[in-house]
C-alpha cells in the first residue's frame, strides 16, 4: 500500500510539472505575441492559436492520468462488501452474481469505463469548434474594442495644436519666395493651408558672423490682401528661431487662421531680428499663392 501511494503521489507530481510547465509557456508566448505591433485580426488568430494548444495539451493530460488511474487495481484488489436490506425469510438471498456474506452479499468490484481514442478526438473536435470558434470571436472583438478605446483615450488627451496640424491642408504657395536683408535671408517653400490654420515653410541663412535671433512668439505675422494678420503659434511650430552664424535653419511655422480663397498676395513678417548690431533690425517676405 504505501509503495502504491508513493507512486501515485509521484505521477500527481509529474503531471502537475507538465501542466505548469504548459500554461508557462503558452502565458510567455502569449505575453510575447501581444507586443509585436500587428492587426487585431492576426493578434486574434495568435491569441486562439495559443489558447487551443493550451486547451488540447491539458485535454491529454487528462486523459493520461485517466489511463494511468484505471490501469491500477480496484482498492487493494478486493471486492467490497453490499449488505441488502433485511427482509423476513429472505436474509442470505442470492443475487446474480453476488457472494452470500453474513446475512449480505459481496459485489464484485466495478471498474468505470476507459476512456477510447474515439471519445478523446470527440472531446478535441469539442474544443476545436466551440473555444475556437468562441475564442476569436471573443478575443477579436477585445482586441477591436480595446484599440478603439485607446484611439478615443489618445485623441482626447491630444494637445489642440497637434490636432489643428493634422490636416496637411492644400498647398498654396505658387513659387519659391526669398527676401535678404543684410547677412540674413528667408526662403518661403511651402504655404500650405486647411480649414483652422495656415503652415509656412522656411529656410534663414546667416551669411554673418554673430547668430542671429527670428522669434516666432508675437513676433512672426502672416499678412494677407483683405483678410486679418495672423498670429503665430509657437507650439504648434517646427522653426526654432536661432540662425547661427555661417549656418542656416528650416522649419515650419503654424499661424492661427486660414488665409481666404482667392487671396493672391501675402506677407510673412519678422518685426524684430535679434542677435547682431550689424543688423537686421527686421525681415519681410513678399508671398504669391494660388488663389485656392
Amino acid at each position: 500500500m504505501a509503495g502504491r501511494k508513493r507512486g501515485s503521489t509521484r505521477r500527481k507530481v509529474i503531471w502537475g510539472a507538465v501542466a505548469y510547465l504548459v500554461t508557462t509557456l503558452g502565458t510567455l508566448l502569449t505575453d510575447y505575441l501581444t507586443r509585436l505591433h500587428i492587426s487585431p485580426l492576426l493578434g486574434s488568430v495568435l491569441a486562439t492559436a495559443v489558447g487551443l494548444v493550451l486547451v488540447v495539451v491539458g485535454v491529454l493530460i487528462d486523459a493520461a492520468k485517466e489511463g494511468e488511474a484505471q490501469g491500477a487495481p480496484a482498492t487493494a484488489g478486493y471486492p467490497q462488501p453490499y449488505y441488502e436490506p433485511y427482509r423476513p425469510y429472505q436474509s442470505g438471498k442470492r443475487g446474480g452474481d453476488a457472494q452470500t456474506y453474513q446475512g449480505g452479499t459481496y459485489l464484485p468490484a466495478t471498474r468505470p469505463a476507459r476512456r477510447s481514442a474515439a471519445s478523446v478526438a470527440g472531446v478535441l473536435a469539442l474544443v476545436l469548434l466551440f473555444c475556437g470558434g468562441g475564442g476569436f470571436a471573443i478575443a477579436y472583438g477585445a482586441q477591436s474594442l480595446g484599440q478603439r478605446a485607446i484611439g478615443w483615450l489618445d485623441e482626447q488627451a491630444k494637445p489642440g495644436w497637434e490636432k489643428k496640424t493634422e490636416d496637411p491642408g492644400r498647398e498654396r504657395l505658387a513659387r519659391a519666395a526669398s527676401r535678404t536683408e543684410g547677412a540674413l535671408s528667408v526662403t518661403v517653400t511651402s504655404v500650405r493651408v486647411n480649414t483652422e490654420v495656415t503652415m509656412v515653410t522656411i529656410t534663414a541663412k546667416n551669411s554673418g558672423t554673430d547668430s542671429l535671433n527670428l522669434p516666432v512668439f508675437n513676433n512672426a505675422q502672416l499678412g494677407a490682401a483683405g483678410a486679418s494678420t495672423l498670429d503665430a503659434d509657437p507650439a504648434a511650430g517646427s522653426f526654432s528661431g536661432t540662425v547661427a552664424a555661417k549656418g542656416q535653419a528650416t522649419g515650419t511655422i503654424v499661424f492661427d487662421g486660414a488665409i481666404p480663397a482667392g487671396t493672391t498676395r501675402a506677407t510673412l513678417s519678422f518685426a524684430h531680428v535679434q542677435g547682431s548690431l550689424k543688423g537686421p533690425d527686421s525681415i519681410s517676405v513678399d508671398i504669391a499663392l494660388t488663389a485656392s
